[in-house]
């Protein structure tokens, strides 16, 4: 990769991190206000990242922000590691730019997947938002995304073991598809 390209790289990781880090240190006590014990069901906080907007958050929809925040600096944690580590040895090559742009992305998804099913099925009769622990969906988002590729593994694992089947339906209905005679026979 030349070397204007690995700057260019450099600075957009540096920024992830400083609009990550931001936007989850004004977020932050945002969610603490609207999870508190004696917040009334329903309250809703102001945030106003980087001064900008100015938005009134429910506890579901800051947790959720946190959470995408959350992994998303997991997520630079793992493509700044590895972006340190190729262009110290001299080996970072394009064809890994795509990669680097993306990692973000893809540690956010699985861990709002994470959260979703977290959520939904471990947190179904709680009480409400406030019955949940922003600290651990916070580090479960952080982990999602510095290890993406180990849980995206570990779900299809867990998926091939709660959904498998005793026989192959593909290969069972193989002849199903299979054209009539054409004398109507």
């Amino acid at each position: 990769m030349p070397p204007w390209a690995t700057t260019v790289l450099g600075v957009f990781l540096l920024a992830d991190l400083v609009v990550v880090c931001g936007a989850l240190l004004s977020l932050w006590p945002v969610l603490l206000d609207v999870v508190r014990a004696d917040a009334a069901p329903g309250a809703t906080s102001r945030w106003a990242p980087f001064g900008l907007g100015g938005w009134a958050l429910t506890a579901d929809t800051a947790m959720l922000l946190v959470v995408v925040c959350s992994s998303a600096l997991g997520s630079f944690v793992h493509a700044a590691t590895s972006f340190a580590t190729y262009v110290g040895n001299r080996r970072l090559y394009a064809s890994w730019l795509w990669w680097y742009l993306l990692r973000a992305g893809i540690g956010v998804a699985l861990a709002m997947l994470v959260y979703f099913l977290l959520r939904g099925g471990l947190f179904a009769g709680s009480s409400g938002p406030g019955a949940t622990n922003p600290y651990g969906f916070a580090g479960i988002a952080g982990l999602c995304g510095l290890f993406s590729k180990q849980a995206t593994d570990k779900l299809r694992e867990v998926c091939d073991t709660l959904l498998s089947t005793r026989t192959d339906g593909d290969r069972d209905r193989e002849d199903k598809l299979a054209r009539p005679p054409a004398d109507g026979a």
